[in-house]
């Protein structure tokens, strides 16, 4: 169990002045010691529909990320488009419009915590943290992880430009699968926006709606809006 006071961003704060090449994963490190999570994740969105995992702290964190991105809903999803943190207490219980069985891809994973990485207006990526024992974590440790995720973004900004760029030889899954799946979905929701004259975002939302509705996958949701002869689905 996590106690309070709880400061986080002075860890973070050296992570970021120390990490250099190595500064995602000092990041996840910084902040499951901090925050007492068992698994962490560091992931870019350096477009909307492009989805980029800098890092992630074992097998579980990682395979739960790219579940994530590949369905387009999850914790790290919602907080990195809605540029607000999110706190899952229980993924046996998840919120609702989540569609089927989330749990099954956070295996051993109860709590979660999604910290946005952002300007003013525009998604730039996610800290997710994956709990495996029992922790609390309060409004107090959201506040102080979300302060210290914006000390973070100013590392970061600093350090991509450099150390994965396009010209780097660094992993990014800028072509894997999974993230080619989040491409496809995000196809379908602009294609979705442009016929109903709404924001990128609401396209999204709305084949959302329709696979939890319909009990469909939403890259099964995404496909179908992208055959040609296919009329858009809608809430």
């Amino acid at each position: 169990m996590l106690d309070e006071p709880l400061s986080i961003v002075p860890d973070i704060s050296i992570a970021a002045a120390v990490g250099r090449r190595a500064l995602p994963n000092r990041l996840c490190a910084a902040f499951t010691r901090s925050l007492g999570a068992q698994g962490a994740t560091l992931s870019l969105l350096p477009r909307v529909e492009h989805w980029q995992l800098l890092h992630a702290t074992d097998e579980s964190a990682l395979q739960a990320e790219a579940a994530q991105f590949a369905r387009a809903q999850g914790p790290s999803v919602s907080a990195a488009l809605e540029m607000r943190p999110v706190y899952v207490p229980d993924l046996l219980d998840p919120p609702r419009g989540w569609g089927p069985g989330p749990s099954e891809e956070f295996p051993g994973t109860r709590p979660v915590l999604a910290l946005p990485l952002h300007t003013p207006h525009t998604p730039i990526g996610v800290i997710c943290l994956y709990f495996t024992e029992s922790a609390r974590v309060t409004d107090t440790h959201i506040t102080q992880a979300q302060s210290a995720a914006g000390l973070a973004l100013e590392a970061l900004l600093r350090w991509r430009p450099v150390h994965a760029g396009a010209d780097s030889r660094r992993p990014l899954w800028a072509t894997d699968t999974r993230a080619a799946r989040w491409e496809r979905i995000h196809q379908a929701a602009g294609y979705v926006a442009a016929q109903e004259d709404c924001a990128a975002s609401e396209g999204l939302a709305r084949l959302q709606e329709v696979s939890s509705r319909d009990g469909q996958s939403l890259l099964d949701v995404a496909d179908s809006v992208l055959q040609p002869s296919h009329t858009p689905p809608t809430g």
